[in-house]
């Protein structure tokens, strides 16, 4: 086999200084931010201090209005209502979240999970017939339902209307549900995809709270959506969905609602687990807390993981959390035997592309995990089945670059039936065509390329030893949660010197190396003792690593938790697949001057000292552009905080409708996005003040580039200080002292109970949820739920704060600054420094 490919991380510019100034983060740590993505301040501030109030409100589903509707009369009528959920994580959190809050607001809540051996995933008719029978008038599915045309149409013919919630890719055929909330559905109205199923549960949960107002204002007893948080953060970190946007902020206040969970049978699995009282990491609700959830799904049945996290008795909680250790451990040694057995049929063949192996009495609730450590095992796709009578049951696991359903679909002749993804698949077919499966396969990937089958090491940021410290661990660690789509940084040295090695643990099984000149700094590869051999005689040593602490015997210590090492690492060379860093800004620099000289840009006039009836006359004046044709003149209206693109006769009408989709937003980036190509503009009207050069200059490489035939013009771009505050988005000290004497007042209102609604207004163009959020960041407040109507928590504050310890105060009042200095800067640039001196300092 292949050694792995370490992949080295990509120049990102200079968004990464303005990163670091900014936000005063190490320079490592802005590498890493930009190079997932996060361009700009707010982008950065809102993925490391997540917020509640950051939450899509769960109205902007299409179907939820209709939704609630119908459950508002479920409720009064009291109808029987079934939670029809699903066996894994995501579907038994779904399940017991959603009958808690139903159940808390007075329906008649039933929940059904199918047997993942006897039915199978998803709605199934024979369940529905029941449901009939035991006088169920309304369903709601989660975690499952987008594919159940047949058996949502069944349950119409019953008189039974079905609520669907789901997370999963829709078919071109929709179930004709009472309402579908899904946000992968075209049309859904919900801006975020990537919920799990016990998101979209948990967003019909909030749209009932709101509308019941029963977020815990007026009966302490009643649920808030903070307290099912955990739930959905467990379901979250389970179902293996980006921990990105919405599903990071779930995931983070869900972490901090477990550690003080009200669910009693969630204290019993924790304490079970070692987690008790503990603060908690999403790796080790992936790896302890769910697998015990899940392994009673695959072994038997789910009902004891729901049961768990439905009880309202102690001693119940805790045998059935000492139960699902059992199954988990029997999982576990049924998992060890299969991967056993297979690697044996392994090593009796030279390994082939493609692993496809069965055996009868593979346990068919484990043979996916048992593929999944397969695949990092050998770094091959593989195919596992159970073989029963004549039909085996599969699952499939594949690599980057190999599509695993695609794939399937290559041989879909042999199957009786297949479904799944790029990466993960399950299917069925006679045992009679293994062999022919196994070699289609394998044949289908003779013509891949010999590098894709060897593991890609991607690495985040290489770094010298003398930078690994705790200053910076604090600061990577402000990127957790981490998981799926979100992952631990990847950190590289070159050539470390190597001071010691040698292994540790039982039976040797961990790799100890110490770095430096004088071994000042400890690594630990975990399971990777047998490497020991082939690093003792080495000076110096490639690694790849990640950064924890050691808190074994004596004070916290940075720790290297190496992931591979080598005397010298293979590296992937990617060079030509980048542009020379300064290329592009060459380039367009080059177009612009000659542009500009030949006559090949058109005409562009200086207005930024003009207010607003002194451009719209020069505007039919200078460039004889009437008001017929104000529809065709393209606005960049940069006047308020969040940039947007509009025409001129809308944004005279003071309408901040945009003209064009959500993407063309200026705050997503000019460079990207193309307004208005599908049209010749007369004019291109640049209105207010950019935040800076780069967008200066992204906004100018858009003009000379996209826009080269259109007049154009800069105007209205000597803004008071106060509009490059409101710009900024920066609260002053002041304005934040009066929002809390507002809030503290409301707090006196409830006497004890500290809890309270409060209804955001905007003010002179102030954003009233930025000064929520800086209270939340500082511990002043706990956002409790609500999207319209905020429910929170009043926490005294226990000795002085200082503002600047918060993140979003601080970065805020620093953009304001660094605003005024570029807006001075801005207007006393001549012309012709502004279109292309400026640009080509760039």
């Amino acid at each position: 086999m292949l050694n792995k490919i370490w992949i080295k991380p990509q120049p990102v510019g200079p968004v990464s200084n303005q990163i670091q100034t900014r936000l005063g983060l190490s320079p490592i740590v802005a590498d890493i931010l930009a190079q997932r993505g996060l361009r700009t301040k707010k982008q950065v501030v809102d993925f490391l201090r997540p917020s509640l109030l950051n939450l899509n409100s769960p109205w902007a589903f299409q179907d939820m209005a209709q939704a609630i509707d119908r459950l508002v009369l479920a409720q009064s009528h009291h109808e029987r209502v079934l939670i029809y959920g699903d066996y894994d994580v995501d579907g038994v959190t779904s399940t017991a979240m959603l009958y808690k809050v139903l159940t808390d607001l007075n329906f008649q809540a039933v929940t059904y999970i199918p047997s993942r051996r006897d039915e199978g995933y998803g709605l199934n008719k024979e369940a529905v017939l029941k449901a009939s029978k035991s006088d169920v008038k309304l369903i709601i599915t989660v975690d499952c339902g987008i594919t159940a045309v047949e058996e949502i149409a069944y349950a119409k013919e019953l008189g039974i209307e079905v609520i669907l919630t789901d997370h999963h890719e829709p078919p071109e055929i929709l179930p004709a549900a009472l309402a579908v909330l899904n946000p992968k559905v075209p049309e859904s109205g919900y801006p975020f995809r990537e919920l799990a199923g016990v998101g979209v549960a948990f967003k019909l949960a909030q749209a009932l709270l709101e509308h019941f107002g029963n977020s815990g204002t007026n009966q302490m007893e009643t649920l808030s959506e903070i307290e099912i948080l955990d739930l959905v953060a467990l379901g979250t970190i389970a179902d293996l969905v980006p921990l990105i946007g919405e599903n990071r902020i779930i995931v983070s206040y869900g972490l901090k609602q477990m550690e003080k969970t009200t669910h009693l049978g969630m204290q019993a699995l924790l304490e079970e687990c070692g987690l008790g009282n503990k603060p908690l990491k999403a790796g080790q609700i992936a790896f302890m807390v769910a697998p015990r959830i899940n392994a009673a799904g695959r072994m038997d049945s789910a009902k004891a993981g729901l049961e768990l996290l439905l009880t309202g008795k102690p001693e119940r909680g805790e045998e059935l959390a000492r139960y699902l250790s059992r199954e988990n451990a029997e999982r576990q040694e049924t998992e060890k035997e299969i991967f056993a057995e297979a690697v044996a049929l392994l090593e009796q063949q030279p390994l082939p592309r493609v692993i496809v192996l069965s055996a009868p009495n593979w346990h068919p609730g484990v043979i996916g995990i048992v593929a999944s450590r397969l695949v990092e095992r050998f770094y091959r796709p593989v195919y596992l089945m159970n073989e029963e009578g004549e039909e085996a049951q599969g699952s499939a696991r594949g690599i980057p670059g190999y599509h695993v359903l695609d794939a399937l679909r290559g041989q879909a002749d042999l199957f009786e039936r297949f479904g799944g993804h790029s990466q993960a698949a399950g299917y069925s077919l006679k045992c009679s065509n293994i062999s022919a499966l196994r070699e289609g396969l394998n044949q289908a990937a003779a013509d891949y390329p010999e590098d894709l089958f060897c593991e890609r090491v991607k690495v985040d940021h290489l770094v010298p030893l003398a930078s690994l410290d705790g200053n910076l661990l604090a600061q990577l660690e402000q990127m957790a949660p981490f998981g799926f789509g979100n992952p631990s940084p990847v950190l590289a040295g070159v050539q470390f010197p190597l001071y010691a090695v040698n292994t540790v643990g039982k039976d040797k099984a961990h790799l100890k190396c110490l770095f430096g000149s004088e071994g000042a700094w400890e690594g630990i590869a975990f399971r990777q003792g047998a490497a020991v051999t082939g690093l003792r005689d080495t000076k110096c040593v490639d690694v790849t690593f990640g950064l924890d602490w050691n808190t074994y015997r004596g004070p916290d210590k940075v720790q290297l938790v190496l992931k591979d090492v080598e005397a010298a690492a293979t590296w992937e060379d990617r060079e030509h697949l980048q542009e020379h860093e300064g290329a592009v800004e060459e380039i367009l620099r080059v177009r612009t001057e000659i542009a500009a000289t030949s006559g090949g840009l058109a005409k562009g006039y200086d207005w930024r000292n003009y207010g607003r009836k002194q451009w719209v006359r020069a505007l039919q004046e200078e460039a004889a552009i009437t008001p017929e044709d104000w529809s065709n003149v393209l606005v960049w209206n940069g006047l308020q905080a969040r940039a947007q693109w509009t025409s001129l006769d809308k944004f005279l009408r003071n309408s901040s409708e945009p003209i064009l989709n959500k993407r063309a937003r200026g705050d997503l980036g000019p460079r990207t996005q193309k307004p208005g190509q599908e049209k010749t503009w007369l004019m291109i009207l640049l209105l207010g003040l950019p935040t800076g050069w780069e967008e200066w200059f992204q906004l100018w490489t858009q003009i000379s580039g996209d826009h080269a035939q259109s007049q154009w013009a800069i105007a209205e771009a000597k803004l008071t200080a106060v509009d490059l505050q409101r710009k900024s988005g920066y609260q002053t000290r002041e304005e934040l002292i009066q929002d809390y004497r507002i809030l503290a007042q409301l707090a006196k209102q409830t006497k004890s109970s500290q809890i309270f609604s409060w209804t955001p207004e905007t003010q002179e163009g102030r954003d009233p949820l930025e000064a929520l959020k800086i209270f939340e960041e500082l511990g002043l407040i706990r956002i409790l739920g609500g999207s319209e109507r905020i429910t929170l928590e009043w926490i005294p504050a226990q000795k002085k704060l200082d503002l600047d310890s918060s993140l979003r105060f601080h970065s805020g009042k620093q953009t304001w600054e660094n605003l005024l200095r570029f807006a001075e800067e801005f207007l006393k640039t001549s012309w012709s420094e502004l279109i292309i001196g400026r640009n080509s300092e760039f």
